[in-house]
């Protein structure tokens, strides 16, 4: 992918990803990592790839949680404010290289 469309494609998750309401996010990442298996779970996202899981919690506009699980995903990271913080330029950039293994 060439530098321009590689920032088209960005600018465009990005702005997808600032979409209100988890199931916009959810269809967002589907369109566009359709490698990624994405699910929600309540209020959250549980995205999985070959072999991690990525739970995302929205907490505002431009606000994520995120954290990263090995085995069975949980949200007792980010039900506790933990996790880490992430913007939608951030967010893209995690599942870019969480897609990628």
């Amino acid at each position: 992918m060439n530098v321009d469309r590689a920032a088209a494609f960005k600018d465009e998750v990005s702005a997808c990803l600032r979409e209100q309401g988890v199931d916009a996010l959810m269809r967002c990442i589907s369109r566009h990592f359709p490698d990624l298996e994405v699910y929600r779970e309540n209020n959250d996202l549980m995205i999985r790839n070959a072999r991690r899981f990525l739970v995302v919690r929205r907490v505002d506009t431009d606000r994520f949680y995120t954290a990263q699980y090995t085995a069975a995903p949980s949200t007792n990271e980010v039900d506790s404010g933990g996790g880490t913080k992430r913007n939608a330029d951030d967010l893209f950039n995690e599942i870019s290289a969480f897609s990628e293994g």
